[in-house]
């Protein structure tokens, strides 16, 4: 599966609210090839997903997207958001 800058684009900028459980991989059946080169890992993820930017996981609709203009790598951004949701959690209703 080949997709144009122009497809990626369009499946990044779906509204959660838009998109459809049905055409979404769920994130359990999808595996990575981990000897392979990168090349072929991505193209497997891609053609496994559908779309590479949204995953059934559990009950929920997994939406991943990046942000422009930070240095922060994606080990940072799980760290925060396990932290926060930690919080959340831990913390007595506010």
């Amino acid at each position: 599966m080949d997709l144009s800058i122009e497809e990626l684009k369009r499946m990044q900028e779906i509204n959660i609210m838009d998109l459809k459980r049905e055409e979404l991989a769920n994130v359990e059946d999808i595996v990575i090839p981990t000897e392979k080169c990168m090349e072929s890992r991505i193209k497997s993820f891609i053609e496994q997903t559908k779309n590479p930017f949204a995953q059934n996981v559990g009950e929920y609709i997994l939406q991943v997207g990046f942000m422009d203009g930070t240095d922060d790598l994606i080990d940072d951004r799980m760290l925060l958001l396990a932290k926060r949701k930690t919080q959340i959690l831990l913390s007595p209703h506010d």
